[in-house]
């Protein structure tokens, strides 16, 4: 590590300016890591008596050690170089949450992230990386395609047959490029994934970008997307009723037929509903839509503020998780939980063996205590683990939704 040199003064000022800008780190989260650094680098948190920099945040301001670590690691790795509190100009548009999740991204995937990237998408994009590395297999298997021209094409099909409404509308309504770009992306951005394939989508002139596991991320047209679309379902097209005519099997007739009915149906037996009229298979006609040409005012109106809805929640859960960050951590009150516990863990979790717990969400935060109480036979035994959250693991595959790992320090034992 870099060892710089701070005079008391500047020690002084580096814990005032990280104090004054806590309050406000939403923006400051940069300048907070370039003075959290520099005391770190000077080691200059041995003059107040504290012995590594984790233990200095935590006592001076009450951050726990993974977020410090994460503001450290955010500007040491996406500032401009030298000793300042600036950003690189192609990271300037990011917010923290942005930052902190492309952290666990390999440099070159950062090809894929842009400023209107939704922070789940990163995390997609982080659990695509982390199933294919441990099965090594998906490489040969998805879908049995050898080429990545071929796993592509596949994942390109699987899409589809996930976004029933989007194909219709493109068969049956016909609507521009751009109308169809935004409803694939109507936020700005979304991802999708399957097998070694991993799709991110973006407006119409960002483009969609493509990475096939272990290969760089490419860029593809919508132009391009959708002709490759038409090489899948030209030749069953049924207008706004495509999907259900690729997708489906028909429905065998129960009712009685005509001898005339019959012939008819004989003639028809071996054609697939697409192929020929689409009159004559009434069950797969669509249902009637408007045109975009025929939408009344109030229609577009609609449409325009369900787009304009769906924007406003994304912005307000990117708000909540910055205004997260607008309080210092010791500001909240800590809790303290009580749940029961088995007997048998008991030794192993005083004696510091066991240094976990598993459970289901309780809306629990690092630094909260949790009183383990020991159950024998249904009854409390007298004997509880006074513990203290120190982690929380909650975004990891194999964990079913809700469910957290808490790493956990024994306080006392009663």
């Amino acid at each position: 590590m870099e060892y710089i040199q701070l005079s008391m003064d500047d020690y002084i000022q580096s814990k005032n300016d990280i104090k004054n800008n806590l309050g406000t780190i939403v923006k400051s989260f940069v300048r907070i890591g370039w003075q959290l650094s520099r005391i770190d680098k000077s080691e200059a948190y041995k003059n107040d008596g504290y012995n590594t920099i984790f233990e200095f945040a935590k006592a001076e301001y009450g951050m726990d050690t993974s977020g410090t670590s994460r503001i450290m690691h955010v500007y040491e790795k996406y500032s401009v170089p030298g000793d300042t509190p600036e950003l690189r100009d192609e990271y300037k548009n990011y917010n923290r949450s942005q930052l902190e999740e492309m952290l666990q991204l390999p440099e070159e995937d950062h090809e894929l992230i842009r400023p209107e990237t939704y922070k789940e998408d990163i995390r997609e994009l982080k659990r695509f990386n982390r199933e294919n590395e441990s099965n090594p297999d998906n490489l040969l298997d998805w879908k049995n395609a050898r080429t990545d021209e071929e796993k592509l094409q596949a994942t390109i099909f699987e899409f589809w047959h996930d976004n029933k409404e989007i194909l219709n509308a493109f068969y049956g309504e016909n609507p521009e490029l751009k109308e169809l770009a935004e409803r694939i992306t109507p936020s700005g951005s979304r991802s999708y994934r399957k097998g070694t394939v991993f799709l991110m989508f973006y407006s119409l002139e960002t483009g969609i970008l493509v990475k096939i596991f272990g290969g760089e991320a490419v860029k593809m047209t919508y132009q391009e997307f959708f002709e490759r679309t038409k090489e899948l379902f030209d030749g069953m097209a049924a207008g706004e009723h495509t999907w259900e005519n690729y997708f489906t099997e028909p429905e065998e007739e129960t009712q009685n037929h005509s001898d005339e009915d019959t012939a008819m149906d004989a003639e028809t037996d071996d054609q697939i509903p697409g192929q020929d009229n689409i009159q004559n298979h009434p069950k797969y006609m669509p249902k009637s839509k408007i045109a975009p040409a025929q939408k009344t005012e109030e229609q577009k109106y609609n449409e325009k503020q369900a787009k304009l809805d769906r924007e406003t929640k994304r912005k307000l859960e990117e708000q909540k998780d910055e205004e997260k960050m607008e309080h210092l951590p010791s500001d909240e009150p800590k809790k303290t939980k009580q749940l029961r516990m088995a007997f048998t863990y008991y030794d192993e979790i005083v004696s510091g063996k066991m240094t976990f717990w598993f459970c289901k969400n309780d809306n629990f935060h690092i630094g909260d205590r949790m009183d383990l109480m020991e159950f024998k036979d249904g009854r409390h035994t007298g004997r509880t683990i006074q513990t203290e959250i120190t982690y929380i693991l909650d975004d990891y595959t194999g964990l079913e939704d809700g469910y957290y790992v808490l790493a956990i320090k024994v306080t006392g034992a009663i």
